[in-house]
């Protein structure tokens, strides 16, 4: 893609979503590696969520790629 080309207003509004997105399992992450060795910090349920929440952060980059590369 060039630098000159222009990207479309519906994908830089989004991209602050997917930083926030990315910046919460930043946080996440950071919260549960504070835990101790032995405490569980995420239950099963919790990591089935963190699995469906990057599989969607996974499928909004996806499309907004393909928005830009039809730009």
């Amino acid at each position: 893609m060039s630098a000159m080309r222009e990207v479309p207003v519906d994908v830089v509004d989004e991209m602050d979503r997917v930083e926030c997105r990315v910046a919460f399992l930043s946080d996440v992450f950071l919260a549960v590696s504070e835990k101790p060795e032995n405490d569980v910090a995420l239950s099963r349920k919790g990591w089935q969520g963190l699995f469906y929440w990057t599989q969607d952060l996974e499928d909004m980059l996806r499309r907004l790629n393909e928005q830009v590369k039809t730009a």
